[in-house]
């Protein structure tokens, strides 16, 4: 993921190198003792300091101060819409921004139509598996009301795409979308030709 790379660069700095890299000032926490084990045990296993340590963590779970920017979420939601509904088969219900500056959107796929499958599979491997070391920060799943309920399938079962950090810009998830599924991709033919 896009913070990987902050996280491996801690591995090789001590913690002198570290204090002016982030031009720290000081915070006191007064952390509960579970806690504190846990920190100590962490960074003795991983021959670093308590501070590396905590600095390394909190990389990983909040958001560098340049990539808050609330507006770029709301636009780029109706891009990856825009791009959705061009996709065979697809037809996006609803889409939207979380109070944590996450998004959705939620989308049917006809499951008779004959490229839906192809369609949950590149849908899956993009959002979810496009590479082993930097994957996407989303999540592609099916989503449905109790089927014992609700009926079958058909009209029932739909799909939906999350962001998994804050502040992904959706407009760029729908140009990696855009660069790997079949171009273009309305172009039913062009999805046929994977299949053959």
């Amino acid at each position: 993921m896009w913070f990987q790379n902050i996280w491996n660069n801690l591995f090789s700095q001590n913690e002198n190198e570290n204090r002016k890299k982030h031009n720290s000032s000081q915070i006191t926490l007064n952390l509960p003792k579970k806690l504190r084990l846990g920190v100590k045990k962490n960074a003795e296993n991983m021959h670093i300091t308590q501070e590396a340590f905590i600095i390394k963590s909190l990389e990983n779970c909040i958001i560098p101060s340049e990539f808050i920017k609330p507006e770029i979420v709301q636009k780029g939601l109706s891009s990856l819409v825009d791009f959705l509904n061009r996709v065979p088969g697809l037809d996006v219900i609803s889409s939207n921004n979380t109070h944590d500056h996450n998004w959705w959107v939620k989308f049917n796929i006809d499951i008779r139509h004959p490229l839906a499958w192809s369609v949950v599979q590149e849908l899956g491997f993009v959002m979810n598996y496009i590479s082993l070391t930097e994957k996407l920060p989303t999540v592609f799943m099916p989503v449905s009301p109790p089927p014992y309920l609700n009926g079958g399938p058909e009209e029932n079962l739909s799909w939906v795409i999350e962001s998994r950090i804050a502040y992904l810009d959706p407009k760029y998830i729908a140009d990696v979308l855009e660069s790997r599924l079949p171009r273009p991709v309305e172009d039913e033919s062009k999805w046929t030709d994977l299949e053959e």
